[in-house]
């Protein structure tokens, strides 16, 4: 009996070292598998350094105002003689004014504006009467604005002219911005028009109205442009309509 039962233990305790034993190869299984590490992160290394490349590119520089634009700018700024001096911004109040950069110039800070109901406008008036769409890219980027406000005239006491700005074109001419706003607790019709005096004139041209319809306390965007050769100056009128 005493015999038999050593046998047993000798042979469990044979069993017990021989999985102590084995145990370690089993863990040490898994090394080949690190060896090859090295060659897998070595792909994400070489397709990060691509958009490194791409970002290394020269900044695109902005286009340089037409030479006509800038002899806007400096006889505005200046004021001298009959001319209406302004002022330049950073800012333009009118964002329905982005659509006529002209491609690559740089493009002025937007002001907030107070209320978003405002349609903006698709076209205006030139000098001499006819419409003008928005879609011409010939705006400088320039914003000019007077520096008095006797620039404006209103002939209703229901409409405030409450922004205007002169905005020098790659061709010499100007492109004039102005807000109607409806202070009333009605609807308005009324007419706005902007007249310009051109360098050798005496008199203003001749005033051509654009029609408004101004909802209670709501405002709109409208445009006019000058006709060819040097501008100085230029008024804008706001009157009632009888529509």
């Amino acid at each position: 009996m005493k015999s038999t039962v050593l046998v047993f233990g000798v042979s469990l305790g044979a069993l017990l070292i021989a999985g102590c034993s084995t145990a370690p190869q089993t863990k040490a299984a898994p090394a080949p598998a690190h060896t090859a590490a090295p060659a897998a992160l070595s792909e994400p290394v070489a397709t990060s350094a691509a958009p490194i490349m791409q970002s290394a590119a020269a900044p695109e520089i902005p286009v340089a105002i037409s030479p006509a634009a800038a002899a806007v700018v400096e006889r505005f700024t200046q004021g001298t003689g009959d001319t209406l001096q302004h002022e330049k911004a950073e800012t333009t109040g009118f964002p329905a004014a982005l659509a006529t950069l002209q491609a690559g110039v740089a493009a002025p800070g937007v002001d907030k504006i107070q209320s978003n109901r405002s349609q903006p406008p698709t076209r205006g008036l030139t000098a001499d009467g006819r419409s003008a769409e928005l879609v011409e890219r010939d705006w400088s980027g320039v914003v000019l604005v007077p520096v008095i406000a006797q620039v404006s005239k209103a002939y209703t006491a229901g409409v405030r002219l409450t922004a205007i700005e002169a905005h020098p074109l790659n061709d010499g001419r100007v492109r004039v911005w102005t807000r109607v706003r409806n202070i009333t607790g009605t609807a308005i019709a009324a007419e706005v028009a902007c007249t310009f005096r051109m360098q050798g004139a005496s008199d203003m041209s001749m005033p051509r109205f654009y029609f408004l319809q101004l909802p209670a306390g709501e405002f709109r965007d409208v445009f006019f442009v000058c006709g060819a050769g040097e501008i100085n100056n230029y008024t804008v009128l706001v009157r009632s309509s009888g529509r």
